[in-house]
Formats: structure tokens, sequence, C-alpha cells
């Protein structure tokens, strides 16, 4: 690889695992307990024949938040030897990401913050703003502290996350009912660091898309657990069972952003 595009760092992305301690829980969208999802997730990076700089999750770490789920969920994580940054979900109880998996000592009623990791700028966002479910929403204070890191005068690539999606795909019923109520506002700012934005990173539709806006890619990735139909026309949730359970390798260079899909084998 040329100097000019040296490689700057690879991280994992995953979401949507819905973890839940009773096991009997079913879904009518699922074929398998989430658990197996995550067990089957977990082996795969575990068995990576590289090392990631991090996971990145990007929400619905949990689903119906059991008091004691996310001690459970912290057990699970350190069995994977690279750091793990959390997203909150619309699933989440989000005082309890930052208490139990951060290991903060107190939690904001947002969870919002950002890293640099490797000369890249990190920031996670919380989309869990007053929304009619399961849509989303970006509190305006939040909003504004994001206008200023997008606005500054910084040259160190960029990386967004959030859990859930951003910009219309095209489906009815994920554009309608799931995206970000005021994405178009959070879109604007975007913009005002798309010279140096390598990707919006992003959970909640289970499913692997892309979308490229105004320069802006959107990534999102499938769920260990169940994947959700996402064809062009569709006004209902459905359940897609020919899709694959899985997680993105990111790996960024100094001038491009590199996405391969992988698969999980789920024993269900």
């Amino acid at each position: 690889m040329p100097m000019t595009d040296a490689h700057l760092l690879t991280f994992i992305h995953i979401s949507d695992t819905h973890l839940n301690p009773d096991m009997d829980y079913t879904n009518p969208y699922a074929r398998y307990h989430p658990a197996q999802g995550m067990a089957a997730l977990t082996a795969a990076l575990q068995t990576l024949p590289f090392t990631p700089d991090f996971v990145l999750h990007t929400g619905d770490i949990a689903f119906d938040p059991h008091p004691d789920i996310y001690d459970d969920i912290r057990r699970t994580m350190a069995q994977l030897p690279f750091p793990v940054h959390y997203v909150a979900g619309n699933h989440d109880d989000t005082a309890a990401i930052q208490r139990v998996l951060m290991q903060r000592p107190a939690a904001a009623p947002y969870l919002y913050y950002e890293l640099e990791i490797n000369g890249v700028q990190l920031i996670v966002l919380d989309s869990n703003g007053p929304a009619e479910l399961p849509a989303g929403h970006i509190p305006a204070a939040e909003l504004d502290w994001l206008d200023a890191l997008c606005s500054a005068d910084d040259d160190r690539p960029l990386v967004i996350a959030t859990h859930h999606n951003v910009v219309a795909v095209g489906v009815p019923w994920l554009d309608d009912y799931m995206r970000t109520n005021n994405g178009q506002a959070l879109h604007e700012i975007i913009l005002k660091a798309r010279h140096r934005l390598r990707g919006v990173f992003h959970g909640h539709i289970h499913q692997a898309v892309d979308v490229l806006r105004d320069g802006v890619l959107y990534v999102s990735a499938a769920s260990p657990w169940c994947q959700f139909a996402s064809y062009p026309g569709m006004v209902h949730t459905a359940a897609d069972p020919l899709a694959r359970p899985g997680y993105n390798v990111v790996t960024l260079t100094r001038t491009q952003t590199y996405i391969r899909r992988h698969t999980l084998a789920v024993e269900g």
C-alpha cells in the first residue's frame, strides 16, 4: 500500500444483539434466541485472523432490559480482546450502559461522546430523544454539540455512530416508522464535515444497507439475531428469512473506506 494511502484503523461494526435473559424469549421475526446469535458472533470475533482496533456496537444491545442483563453482557463482551464502544439503542437502558458496560461512576441522561483513535475522530450520538417509538430523535443540545464539532477547523478523519437510520432508504416502513424524525437537521450538520467524514454507521433496521447522500455514506449492519425485509415499497414490518446474520469489518486508510460484510452460522 502506498505511503499516501497509509492504514489508519480497522474496526468491527456490530448492532442489534437484543440480548434477553429469558431463554424462552421469542419474536415473530426470529428463528432462534438472541443469545445464540451472540454466541456465534463472539466466537467469530475471537477467531479473527487479525486484531481490530475496536468493536463499535450501534445499539439495541439488550431487549426490554432486565436489571441484571447488562452484567451478563459485560461478562460476554469481556471475552473479546479489544475495546468495545457502545451506542444506546431504543431498547437499551442508557444509564446501565454507562454504569455497567462503560464503568462510568455516574450516568448522563443521554449517551453521546467523542474519542480519538489512531488519529481518527469517533463521534457517538444518542438518537433516543423524544419520539414516537420506534423512531428516533436527536435532542437540540446534542445537535448543538455536534454542530460545534463538525464546524471546527479539524483535519482528522471522522467516523460518526448513531442507532437510528438518519436518511431515507426508499422503503416506506423504514423511512416513515423507524427513522430519526429530525434526520434532515442532523444530515445538514454532518454535511459541514463532509470533507473529512469517512462514514455514518448505524443499526436499528436489522439489515446491511448503504446509502450515499450528498457525498455522505450511511452504513448499517446486519443483526446477529434477526433480519428485517427492506424491499422498495414495503409499508409493514416483515422478516427476511433469507438474509444472513452478520457483522461488518471496516478499514480506513488515508483515502479510502473499505467495508466487508461477513455472515454468521448460527445453530438455532
